[in-house]
């Protein structure tokens, strides 16, 4: 009999609190809003999370749960199939909550200078230089 109470205190609770309403996710209104996360390794993900920590932005290298809202850093490239066969650099910056890109660069490699060092410089001023988030582009 008492494990029968228990078992319905446990699936009452479990009702309840798949019923409560959740909680309403506010976005930063400004990228300084947002904890960076880098998980990139690569020289080039090093350099843009050192270039952003100086520009004042709180950077992360590891997921964290419950924390401040984070936009994580996805980087590509894609190299154009006709000539001139032109090699883009595609960096995101998409909120974690809600897969909105926040802040977003796209330049052809070669534009950015000689060397990695360089690439970081440029995507880091690029990004810091971008305007309030009012205009956030929805996931696909």
């Amino acid at each position: 009999m008492r494990r029968c109470r228990l078992g319905l205190a446990v699936l009452g609770n479990a009702v309840l609190l798949s019923c409560a309403p959740a909680t309403r996710y506010e976005s930063p209104s400004t990228l300084r809003g947002y904890e960076i996360l880098i998980t990139r390794r690569d020289s080039l993900g090093q350099g843009i999370a050192e270039g952003l920590r100086r520009r004042g932005f709180t950077v992360r290298r590891h997921v964290r749960g419950g924390g401040r809202p984070t936009a994580f850093l996805l980087a590509f490239t894609f190299r154009d199939a006709e000539a001139p066969a032109v090699t883009w650099i595609h960096v995101r910056l998409a909120d974690t909550r809600t897969g909105v890109i926040v802040a977003a660069v796209s330049a052809p490699l070669d534009s950015l200078g000689a060397a990695t060092p360089d690439h970081a410089r440029a995507i880091v001023d690029s990004l810091a230089a971008s305007p309030a988030l009012g205009r956030q582009i929805p996931p696909p």
